[in-house]
């Protein structure tokens, strides 16, 4: 059933949403801070304000593939909406995901189609309700405890368009000279998570010293054995050129290799284990080790050292979205692809311990009648 919904403040949601019984603010329970947990990833969900499916049935089987699998929590890689402009994007979101969003503790990332026009105003306000508000109820009472949140914890004053004569300034911390602050991180047993803020101008509105602080800070703690990032434009990703089309206009067109010029280093310096992204509508992964020697996946059971001298880059992006098809042969992903597929899909990480194993799922039909099948699973161990 799809349920239509005007401009809605968020205390009738949560009050409609406890009504139907699916705000039990029981959450998830854990056997202390260092207890084995597990996380999903997907994205690229681009609902419309006007339907709940905009004729693809999977945008609302995603979700309940997602309940199945029982979570801790879930991340989402971006483009949550396909218009954020619209005043009523968030609140038909919540609407849409109220069963998941009830039950399990939802960490966004920013997308274009969300940031698109005055879309970046509506995601932060909406951002903020989801990790404070729409989580802990999910969570319960020990929601703040147990992650460890850091959000508009950078206090610079980032200019907030592009045509501030202050953004020149700016671009040796961010390489766009702008920010928006929707960039956050949080910490989840002995994994740590990055949210970068991506979705305008060269993809690129994460300011690098925070970044820098926060890679450096869970590198070095001694607790932290995963590092996890995800943002929205992918830095591999063999469905998506490598160069822009006008090299005179290093913003311009559908590519990667800015965005890997801005976050690889870092990443290779501070050991990142996985990084996840979206805009590409599919799965696919590459596995990039630091000295760029080619790479090709194991046949199964395929296991990977989880010795900080690679990094997985898996585009998470079937979340709903028109699929993408076709490729790049010829670019610099294909040397280090592994597995991929167009299909609607989630992503599924399980820790144990010093160990992950990354089992992908595909999903197809409606909400009512879906199936779901394993595509690709993947261990990483020390």
């Amino acid at each position: 059933m799809e349920v239509m919904m005007g401009s809605m403040h968020w205390a009738v949601i949560t009050f409609l949403l406890i009504g139907l019984g699916l705000f039990s603010g029981g959450g998830q329970t854990a056997e202390g801070a260092d207890a084995d947990f597990s996380f999903v990833v997907f994205g690229d969900s681009q609902f419309a304000t006007n339907s709940s499916t905009s004729g693809i049935p999977e945008r609302l089987a995603v979700p309940e593939v997602v309940l199945a699998l029982e979570p801790t929590f879930a991340l989402h890689t971006g483009d949550l909406m396909d218009h954020g402009r619209d005043p009523e994007a968030y609140d038909r979101f919540v609407t849409y995901y109220a069963g998941m969003l009830a039950r399990i503790p939802f960490f966004p990332t920013m997308g274009n189609h969300d940031a698109g026009y005055a879309g970046i105003a509506n995601y932060r306000t909406y951002l903020k309700k989801q990790l404070w508000e729409i989580n802990a109820e999910a969570f319960g009472t020990t929601y703040q405890e147990r992650f460890s949140l850091f959000h508009e914890d950078d206090k610079t004053d980032y200019p907030q368009r592009f045509d501030d004569p202050r953004c020149r300034a700016f671009r040796d911390r961010v390489p766009s000279g702008a920010s928006f602050k929707t960039f956050y991180a949080f910490r989840f047993a002995n994994a740590y998570f990055i949210s970068c803020e991506q979705g305008t101008r060269w993809w690129a509105n994460t300011p690098t010293p925070w970044l820098e602080r926060h890679l450096k800070k869970a590198h070095e703690d001694p607790g932290i054995d995963h590092i996890v990032v995800f943002l929205h434009h992918p830095l591999y990703s063999t469905t998506m050129r490598e160069n822009p089309p006008d090299p005179a206009k290093p913003g311009s067109g559908e590519c990667i290799a800015p965005v890997r010029r801005q976050f690889e280093p870092l990443f290779r310096q501070y050991d990142v284990t996985l990084a996840f992204s979206g805009h590409a509508h599919l799965y696919d992964h590459c596995y990039v080790p630091d000295d760029d020697h080619e790479t090709r996946a194991d046949p199964p059971p395929k296991r990977y050292p989880h010795d900080g001298r690679a990094v997985h880059y898996i585009v998470a992006g079937g979340g709903g979205g028109p699929l993408n098809r076709g490729g790049w042969a010829k670019e610099r992903s294909y040397r280090f692809f592994q597995k991929r597929i167009c299909a609607y899909n989630v992503v599924q990480v399980e820790v144990v311990g010093k160990a992950l194993t990354v089992t992908v799922h595909t999903v197809k039909g409606s909400a009512e009648k879906h199936t779901s099948a394993v595509f690709d699973r993947f261990v990483l161990e020390p």
